[in-house]
Order: structure tokens, then sequence, then C-alpha cells
């Protein structure tokens, strides 16, 4: 799969982002100088900003679960009509203020964001250090008239094509050929404060990961593709943990188990415990994200899976904090309701 190729998409909707974002990047990498530390400040500050959402996700979710003793209700007394049940579900959904979709809107924005990291991450000359599309069509054509030291052209007529949408590898030839840098310099091309630093602890982060054993071993390539294989591994290694945090971290966890550990014993109790339609939209979502992730961390540059490792972490310090300090605290008030409840009743 080929993510350059893909159309940009609702470009025009997302152009604030690109513009927001790619300033923000520069911002960042004139303080840092690196383009790995500006992914990372990036993820954080991003992340940082999401955080309100998670706290509405958790609220949300708690006031689902508060009702799900009247959505048993409704499907008890209505158990054919599956459209009255869902007329009656929505209207007290809106009574109470709940909304069975909050609850997957911290992913549905990711999604959206994506999008333009995803460029910018593969452009960064164009929409970080802001060098014109017909220079940089220049630079791809000189590179590709340029031969290296093994008898090779710097970039294939193919990089060249695409030069204006995926500048890394504009980049990284210019990073490691240093007769061609000077060459675009003189001629008015590029300056030497637009060539953006894409090494970080020792990687090259213009390339992209392979699982081709002939690249990841080979003489002239194992040098830098070998180590670079710790980027898909973290990504896959900070997902899972990411996942367990967040089912961990998940409102009112144990009182679902319990329900469905009664029903699983007493089969006269199943299909008394409401289906949780956002719990299923999550499961769905833990299920794509990460294929997702893994996808792009082998078809694109290896700053994107740099993104994804840090996004992660940073996803597990907010789902342990939202619960720590927010989620578990209105558990706990939940629980004093309803023994405050259970209790006058018992006295009536």
């Amino acid at each position: 799969m080929d993510l350059i190729s893909t159309p940009v998409i609702a470009m025009g909707l997302l152009d604030p982002l690109y513009t927001a974002f790619g300033w923000v990047m520069r911002v960042l990498y004139d303080f840092t100088g690196n383009f790995g530390l500006v992914i990372i400040l990036f993820t954080i500050v991003v992340r940082g900003l999401m955080i309100p959402l998670g706290i509405k996700q958790q609220k949300s979710t708690l006031k689902q679960q508060a009702l799900q003793g009247e959505i048993a209700n409704i499907q008890r007394m209505y158990p054919n009509d599956k459209a009255k049940q869902s007329e009656l579900q929505m209207a007290l959904y809106k009574k109470h203020g709940a909304s069975p979709l909050s609850g997957c809107l911290p992913s549905i924005l990711q999604l959206i964001i994506i999008w333009p990291i995803f460029r910018i991450i593969q452009a960064p000359l164009v929409h970080v250090m802001n060098v014109a599309g017909e220079k940089i069509e220049s630079i791809a054509a000189f590179l590709a008239s340029t031969t290296g030291a093994n008898g090779q052209t710097l970039i294939d007529e193919a990089v060249q094509g695409r030069a204006v949408m995926d500048n890394m590898p504009i980049v990284g030839a210019l990073n490691t050929h240093a007769s061609a840098l000077a060459e675009v310099i003189q001629r008015g091309y590029i300056q030497m404060n637009d060539l953006i630093n894409l090494r970080f602890l020792g990687l090259d982060l213009s390339l992209r990961p392979s699982y081709n054993p002939g690249i990841i071993f080979g003489a002239e390539t194992i040098q830098d593709y070998l180590p670079l294989l710790a980027i898909p591994i973290l990504v896959v290694l900070t997902t899972l943990v990411q996942m367990r945090i967040m089912r961990k971290t998940t409102p009112n966890r144990k009182k679902k188990e319990e329900d469905r550990e009664r029903e699983r014993v007493n089969p006269a109790r199943a299909g008394q415990t409401p289906e949780d339609k956002s719990e299923s939209m999550m499961k769905t979502m833990n299920f794509m994200m990460p294929v997702f992730m893994l996808i792009t961390t082998f078809s694109m540059p290896a700053s994107m899976g740099l993104y994804w490792i840090i996004g992660n972490i940073m996803m597990i310090l907010q789902s342990v904090l939202i619960y720590f300090f927010f989620t578990k605290k209105l558990e706990q008030a939940e629980t004093g309701a309803n023994d405050v409840l259970k209790l006058e009743k018992a006295q009536s």
C-alpha cells in the first residue's frame, strides 16, 4: 500500500490544519534544530490538547452506563421491536445529555488530523520550511541527472515525479552528498538553513523501515536499515500496552465483567445486559488502528513511526491520569450514591 500516491482527503477543508501544524513545527524546529525532537514535541502538544476530549469521553461513558438499567427495561418491554427500542433509547440519551457515539470522538478526531500530519511528515520542505514547489522540482531534476560514486543517479524517476509531495528522499540525498548540496545551494534552489536535520538517535528518519531481509542485512544498507527496525517494533509494543491500559481504565470495567460472568453462570440472565454500542465501536477502532499504524510505519518515512510511538506513550499517560484523577472518583461517587438509594428504599 503506497500512501504517498493516495489523494489528499478534503484538502480544502484541512488547509487550516496544514498551515497551523506546519507553523508549529517550524517554530519547534527553529528551537531544537532536529526533526525527531520536533515530532516528539509536536505530538506532546497535540495529545495534550486532546486531554479535555478524553475527560468528556469518560463522562459520557459513565452517563451511558448509568442508563443501562433503563435501557434493559426498554429492551424487555419491546423485545421484538428494534425501531421502538432505538427510538426510546435515543430519547433517553437526549434527556440525560448522553451520546452513544461520543466515546469514539477522540479516535475520529485522530483520524481527521492524521492526514495533514501524513503530508507534513512526507513533505517537510514544503510545509515546514516553506520551500517553493518549483524549487523542489528543480532540485529533483538535478539529483535525477546526477550520478553518485556507485554509478547510479542520486534519485530515480519515480522519486522525482512525486518530489513535491514526498521530499524525504530529496532531503536524504542532499544530506548524504555534499557536492550535490553545494551545487543546488549555488544555483539558488535552496538555502542551507532550509535543509532539515533528519538524524535522530543514530536513525535516518527520511528512510522507510523495511521487512525485506535483503535490505535489512545488505552489506551497503545494514547500517541504516537494521537499527530502523526498532521503529516498527516499538510501534507494536506501545500499541499493545496502550490497548491493555485503556481496557484496564475503562469506566466500571469490573461491574461489566461481573454482569457478563453472571450471564454466563445463569443462562436465564442472558441478554439482560444491554449492548453498549460505544464499546463495540471502540473494539473496532482498537483493531483497526494498530493495523493502520503498522501499515503506515512500513510505507512512510520513519518519522511517521516516531509519531505513532510518542502518541501511544502519551495515550498511556493520558488514560492513567484521567482514570486516577477523574474517572475513579466519579465511579466512587456513583457507587456511594447507589448505596444511599438502596438504603433509602430499604428503610421506606
